[in-house]
């Protein structure tokens, strides 16, 4: 099926652009480095073909850690049927060149910043904003780019919010903030090959691509905690309370349900938001169901 660009843009506006008629669109995906704070960004985008992008602005997706910006791979083909997609990894993190110390929330943030600057988004730039998605610590990075770089920010998509109250923190901090024992426990690295990729399955993504996000993991290396340690040392309060974009909030069946309601309560200073229950989708969604998390995402991004 051959769709021309005049009727791409009568069926997108028209609402009409359904799954199959996405499938018969093919996209094009490609590798390129931004300099950033830190050294080199790895960013891998994708988009139609045919550029059918029909004026729409990109879309960043920032994914948790400790992953690569691959983790929107199944996301990002659907999303890139008409409009272009760029997955960032975070520095530190899959190809991405790492900081030197421990780094923040607003150094990851001001680090990929830097990326998008380097691609010709921002304030000042023919380019203009972005639309950006995260998920969990991606979603946070996103919060202090909206609060902090407003000028590279249109509209948030923001689910899987890690938002909790400031007494609760040092103890999240010390439950999932910690070095990893590769050296000090000879069974660690086989106990978790065994519980992220052998005991998986079910959920109906297959071992093997278990087995790429576990990869991921091994080669962020011995500092692959850090994202983790920069969460609960941000300011998530403040950085919520400056948000003025647009906020679309898709809540799925996930270990943050609670906390993201919770966090959009916090954004009082926002244009507007829009929280979506979607009590059906799994945190695998992204991979196996990307078309059901898209089909909400597309029209609030296309609203504007």
């Amino acid at each position: 099926m051959r769709i021309d660009r005049r009727s791409f843009a009568a069926l997108s506006a028209a609402g009409a652009l359904t799954r199959p008629v996405q499938a018969a669109i093919a996209i094009r995906t490609w590798k390129d480095y931004a300099p950033c704070r830190f050294g080199q960004t790895l960013v891998t985008s994708a988009e139609p073909s045919a550029t059918l992008t029909v004026g729409k602005t990109p879309l960043v997706c920032m994914y948790l850690t400790p992953r690569n910006g691959g983790y929107f791979r199944e996301f990002q083909a659907v999303m890139a049927t008409d409009r272009l997609v760029i997955c960032p990894d975070t520095p530190g993190y899959g190809g991405s060149d790492k900081p030197t110390t421990k780094p923040s929330i607003e150094d990851y943030a001001a680090g990929i910043a830097d990326a998008m600057c380097a691609m010709g988004y921002g304030s000042g730039s023919q380019k203009g904003a972005l639309d950006w998605l995260g998920w969990h610590i991606g979603t946070v990075i996103i919060l202090e780019i909206a609060a902090n770089h407003s000028d590279l920010v249109r509209r948030l998509v923001a689910p899987g919010i890690p938002y909790f109250p400031p007494d609760m923190r040092p103890a999240k901090r010390k439950e999932f903030a910690n070095p990893r024992p590769y050296f000090e426990d000879p069974e660690y690295i086989g106990r978790l090959f065994r519980d992220t990729v052998l005991a998986m399955g079910a959920e109906g993504l297959s071992r093997e691509r278990h087995f790429e996000f576990f990869v991921d993991r091994m080669r962020s290396g011995q500092e692959s905690w850090w994202g983790f340690d920069a969460v609960f040392l941000y300011d998530m309060d403040r950085a919520l309370a400056k948000i003025t974009q647009p906020v679309l909030c898709p809540v799925l069946t996930e270990r943050t349900t609670a906390e993201t309601r919770n966090a959009i309560r916090q954004m009082v200073n926002a244009k507007s938001t829009k929280l979506v229950e979607m009590p059906e989708l799994t945190p695998w969604a992204w991979q196996v169901e990307p078309d059901k998390i898209a089909a909400v995402v597309r029209p609030f991004l296309d609203a504007a």
